[in-house]
């Protein structure tokens, strides 16, 4: 009866959301009609599944709004009937949270590979929990021959691009040097000039900040401009190689080519960005200081991706904010000791990212790594704040992080450990269907593992996270895993790769349930 009344007020609150969406969308259909000219894009009609659309939409009007705060010379709310007609209201960009949905994924009869139960008759649920999140973990591993279709890969890039552009260099940067590759990670190469010697700004004299930001404005636009021309040689030796396709440049704030390996499907990214020594350092601290971090960032990450929420552009969390989104969650956790042992399960871990981000209050709080910690958003700081900042440079980017957001206050602040200045969560507009997804998410997670009746029940317990993603990946695999296996490097001695025998678990049968083990 509980479950049904619940069943119930789900179902209203759903249809209550999607009402005020669809007036939101209208709204801000209305918005762009007026103020964007021309259209950057023809606008579709509301769709409540289309998230995609709705998140693009949020983001175009804050463009306009953004402009118009420019010549204001305000970061508030913008006053006034004669600005934008009156139409930008404060309240302009809320929006009502959803429930993101698995996408439809197709699966066969076979268990899932990570479907595997304790071998000892008197498992727990959450030894059983915690066995499957381990072997996801080590599904989600690259094979040998994908490592070398990866490594092949990016050589033949690392040579492409400075004979495209002699004054450049090239490095590989993002999850290919932080160890966390998924089988869907993209390619990713940084572009650099090595030998150009940028004007100082130390060198320079200005009569007042006016001039001195215009300097500065100015050296950016001259560096685009350079890497620009830069990359549009890189994608004329891209177009003429008969190995990528889908080639095309895109002059954003960090300007890029993208293309696709046709061997291999893989996409590939040559990116104007600064360098990420620093993060990278970061990561590898915090991969050795908490053990469950990689398995868990890995889970977290294939929960976003299915979910259409791990693309910044549309709204959602990219692969370092979602890291260090783990990494505060973690290193908050409080300590759950199972049969007396001093430390957290990895399922436990789990629930607890779960639980941490599906409560966090991201309109009044920010987030703080280094040091571990939360403060308080607000406009204006203390006395004592503004001189203890004089001194302390991340402590001075924290208070400038903690600026509410106008028009987007429910924006999660959480400050790069790496860079102070950075806020991870800017970008993060989706941030509330998160927080209803993982919420959901952690509360039937926490029913199944309550059930005495579920170890009859043959599905993984990782089904209503995760899905049959296996058959997701598995298209992306494959061709990278067959074209990687000309480069593999035997090494004598190693018979190749397999499953141990007598780890310590079952796989489920068909039809099987705890009567399938065997």
């Amino acid at each position: 009866m509980k479950d049904a009344a619940l069943l119930v007020r789900e179902q209203r609150a759903a249809a209550d959301a999607e009402l005020r969406n669809g007036q939101n969308y209208t709204r801000w259909t209305k918005f762009l009609h007026e103020h964007e000219k021309p259209l950057m894009a023809e606008i579709p009609g509301y769709d409540p599944k289309d998230r995609q659309t709705f998140f693009d939409l949020i983001r175009r009007v804050y463009h306009i709004i953004v402009r118009e705060q420019k010549k204001a010379k305000t970061l508030g709310v913008l006053k006034g009937p004669g600005i934008l007609k009156g139409m930008a209201s404060p309240l302009l960009l809320l929006y009502s949270s959803v429930f993101r949905p698995l996408m439809s994924l197709k699966g066969g009869n076979d268990p899932e590979p990570w479907n595997r139960r304790p071998k000892n008759k008197g498992y727990s649920h959450r030894e059983w929990f915690d066995l499957e999140i381990t072997k996801f973990a080590e599904w989600m591993q690259l094979t040998t021959s994908e490592k070398a279709a990866r490594a092949k890969l990016t050589e033949t890039l690392l040579e492409l691009v400075p004979r495209a552009a002699p004054d450049t260099g090239a490095e590989p940067f993002g999850s290919q040097v932080t160890g966390l590759t998924m089988p869907n990670s993209d390619i990713d190469i940084r572009i650099y000039e090595p030998n150009f010697n940028a004007p100082r700004q130390q060198d320079q004299e200005f009569a007042d900040k006016d001039e001195k930001h215009a300097w500065q404005a100015q050296q950016r636009a001259e560096k685009k401009a350079r890497m620009i021309a830069h990359l549009s040689k890189v994608q004329s030796d891209l177009e003429k190689h008969p190995d990528f396709d889908q080639i095309e440049i895109t002059e954003s704030y960090y300007p890029l080519v993208k293309a696709v390996h046709l061997p291999t499907r893989l996409k590939v990214q040559v990116v104007a960005t600064k360098p990420s020594d620093s993060s990278r350092e970061a990561i590898k601290s915090y991969l050795e200081e908490l053990p469950h971090l990689k398995p868990l960032f890995l889970l977290m990450k294939t929960t976003l991706n299915l979910r259409g929420l791990s693309d910044p552009w549309h709204g959602g969390f990219g692969s370092y904010s979602l890291f260090m989104m783990c990494v505060v969650a973690l290193k908050s956790a409080p300590l759950e000791p199972v049969k007396q042992k001093p430390f957290n399960s990895i399922s436990d871990d789990f629930l607890y990212i779960l639980k941490f981000w599906s409560r966090f209050d991201t309109s009044k709080k920010l987030l703080t790594i280094e040091p571990l910690g939360s403060c308080q958003k607000k406009l204006w700081a203390t006395k004592e704040e503004i001189e203890a900042s004089k001194t302390d440079f991340a402590l001075s980017a924290r208070l400038r992080l903690a600026k509410p957001v106008a028009y987007k206050p429910y924006l999660l602040a959480l400050q790069d450990p790496a860079d102070p200045i950075n806020d991870l969560g800017r970008s993060g507009m989706a941030i509330s269907d998160l927080q209803k997804t993982l919420r959901k998410l952690h509360r039937d997670l926490i029913e199944n593992l309550e059930d005495p009746a579920r170890k009859k029940n043959p599905s993984a317990l990782l089904k209503g996270v995760v899905g049959r993603c296996d058959r997701f990946f598995d298209e992306m695999r494959i061709p990278v895993d067959l074209w990687g296996e000309q480069f593999v490097v035997e090494e004598e001695g190693v018979d190749g790769e397999g499953r141990e025998e007598g780890n310590g678990e079952v796989e489920m049968e068909d039809g099987g349930g705890e009567g399938a083990l065997s």
